[in-house]
């Protein structure tokens, strides 16, 4: 029986061209190799073994992180973005203002003298007045 591999979300689907590799992962992995295997053979003479070792990955990893890091769908430069922009750019603690709107009448009232509350009072004691 023939089987038909689909993907759960169609969205997510990513080509792959060689190895198994997205064209991303392949870019990234060519790099890495073109750069270190060439810095690790003539770097070992010069600064030795275990230094030559430790340049080829701290020089690897970014570029693997490049190429194969993925959290929430964001690549590793869109995540990077946004931890930036969490951590350095927005503010952490929101400050949260009310605008009580009854304080801020009753003040202005007070201000005022209120005109209205005094007039409302005269019209009620006139009318206590004459009844």
């Amino acid at each position: 029986m023939i089987e038909i591999r689909i993907p759960k979300e169609i969205r997510t689907y990513k080509e792959k061209l060689f190895f198994g590799l997205t064209l991303r992962q392949l870019i990234c992995t060519l790099i890495a190799f073109i750069v270190n295997v060439p810095l690790y053979w003539f770097g070992k003479d010069i600064i030795g073994a275990d230094a030559a070792s430790w340049a080829v990955i701290f020089i690897a990893m970014p570029l693997f992180l490049i190429g194969y890091f993925n959290y929430n769908g964001m690549t590793f430069e869109q995540f990077v973005k946004s931890v930036l922009q969490q951590e350095f750019i927005y503010p952490q603690k929101r400050k949260y203002t009310t605008l009580n709107m009854f304080e801020l009448l009753t003040t202005e009232n007070k201000k005022r003298g209120n005109k209205r509350a005094t007039s409302k009072q005269k019209k009620r004691k006139k009318e206590n007045k004459n009844s």
